[in-house]
């Protein structure tokens, strides 16, 4: 009598949305475009800010627009290390021993 060898199944990959939710690339372009709009408002706020100093002298509409620009310079920082944590992979390296018998 012969033992016929077992297939192992693999694993299927992700389908549909979680398919969609793994893709890194998805996920990192989409920070990135988060990013920019955060940062195209931040240079809005600092423009307004500038404008109201210039009318006016500076009142408390412009330090509450110097402080929400601050609050997207943050933001974009926060989503560039948000990027970097979705880009980075896990590293598959093998392990060596040295050869002790000699």
């Amino acid at each position: 009598m012969q033992i016929a060898p077992v297939e192992l199944q693999r694993p299927a990959g992700p389908r549909g949305l979680n398919r969609l939710l793994a893709n890194r690339q998805l996920w990192k372009n989409a920070i990135y475009s988060i990013a920019l709009i955060t940062y195209l408002c931040s240079f809005l706020f600092f423009g307004l800010a500038i404008a109201d100093v210039r009318e006016s002298g500076g009142t408390i509409t412009a330090l509450i627009d110097l402080i929400v620009a601050l609050y997207f310079l943050v933001q974009v920082i926060f989503l560039f290390v948000l990027s970097g944590v979705v880009e980075r992979r896990r590293q598959n390296q093998p392990i060596d021993f040295p050869d002790r018998r000699s």
